[in-house]
Order: structure tokens, then sequence, then C-alpha cells
């Protein structure tokens, strides 16, 4: 993702109105879970993207599901992406 780790961390707080999210001191693994979904985000900070005169941030996420209901992953997903979109023109 071109995100900040930072930034990244920031975005996910509208997810607490439905998840626990649990982060670990190093903010390098984050635990979102709720009844029917349990998600490991595990984030890896990349070099930054170079783009001529442009450079941005770069930052690997994997996601590991456990014990989640098909359901509920899509739920998941439809809230992690509404936290992510950025208006543009």
């Amino acid at each position: 993702m071109t995100i900040a780790h930072a930034e990244f961390l920031r975005s996910l707080s509208p997810l607490k109105q439905h998840y626990q999210i649990e982060i670990d001191e190093a903010g390098r693994e984050v635990e979102i879970s709720s009844r029917g979904l349990r998600a490991v985000l595990q984030l890896h900070e990349m070099g930054p993207i170079k783009l001529g005169s442009l450079t941005m941030p770069s930052l690997k996420v994997v996601f590991r599901f456990e014990d989640s209901a098909v359901d509920e992953l899509s739920q998941f997903w439809t809230r992690f992406d509404l936290c992510f979109r950025r208006g543009g023109g």
C-alpha cells in the first residue's frame, strides 16, 4: 500500500466501532476481531516508491484470517475499504 505506517494505523480507527483492535507494542502486528471474525495483519515497511520527482511511502500488509465466517469476511472488506478511500479530483 502507498501509505505510511503511522497513517495506516490511524486509518483503522473507524473500525473500532465494529471490532476489537489490538496492536502489538512495535506496531507491526494488528489483530482485528469480533464474533465470527479474526484477522491478523502483519505490517512491513518497504522503501519509498519514486515516480519521477514524486516519492510515496510503501507498506506491505499481509492479511491472515482465522475462524472467520464468509459473511463476516465480506463485511470486514467493505468496512476496511471505506477506511482507506481517499478523496480525489
